[in-house]
């Protein structure tokens, strides 16, 4: 029976990674199309994570089947129950991303300028990709070293997202003093990035319940 439940987690874990990596890809993506403000590329985002939901539940339904079939010790049954905790966080991040995607769309095909903070919407994005990708690395990852290595990474990298996000509101707020007629749109945008910010806190969420299903103690003290 051991080696059934083994092989029964191992497929539930290879589910969990598939979606994550459509999540941060979907990310990843929508990162370049800024940068290359290419309209047509930001399309390849809802593609990838479109039936996210669907895997979500799915996985869902794979725990609660295995919980059913093999009744799991403790910390077999807090590993499984974790995922789907993780599975609702990486769902999270997901829409963020298209979220982001369809707000910054119409900007973008606007023209609206945005030299003055370019810099700073991608260096938020790049800061806050590296926290989803650290986070999701516990996923895989066994020693316990390498693991408390990830999370504090995952922590450092959100706190750089609050540190970004501030100077880029705090430039923005100061130029659209300077140019009125576009106050709403520079309003919008700063709305919009704030999603990033907050795909850096769920990335901190995700490694919470990545340390608790791999080495145990309480949630809430991670």
């Amino acid at each position: 029976m051991l080696k059934n439940y083994e092989e029964k987690l191992n497929y539930i874990n290879s589910l969990v990674y598939d979606m994550s990596q459509k999540i941060l890809n979907a990310h990843k993506i929508a990162l370049s199309s800024f940068e290359k403000k290419d309209t047509d590329e930001f399309e390849a985002v809802f593609d990838l994570i479109k039936n996210i939901d669907l895997e979500a539940r799915a996985i869902d339904n794979e725990v609660v089947k295995t919980i059913a079939l093999f009744g799991p010790e403790a910390s077999q049954l807090r590993e499984l129950l974790s995922y789907i905790k993780l599975t609702n966080e990486i769902v999270r991040v997901g829409d963020y991303a298209k979220t982001y995607v369809k707000n910054i769309l119409p900007h973008i095909k606007k023209e609206i300028n945005m030299d003055f903070v370019d810099s700073y919407i991608i260096k938020l994005y790049q800061t806050a990709i590296k926290a989803i990708d650290y986070a999701l690395s516990i996923l895989n990852e066994e020693d316990k070293d390498k693991i408390d290595s990830l999370y504090r990474k995952t922590l450092v990298e959100e706190s750089k997202t609050d540190e970004i996000f501030s100077l880029f509101e705090k430039e923005l707020l100061e130029n659209i003093c300077k140019n009125t007629d576009e106050i709403k749109d520079y309003i919008n945008i700063l709305a919009i990035c704030r999603k990033l910010e907050r795909a850096a806190d769920r990335a901190v969420e995700i490694a919470k319940i990545l340390v608790f299903a791999k080495k145990g103690g309480q949630l809430e003290s991670f």
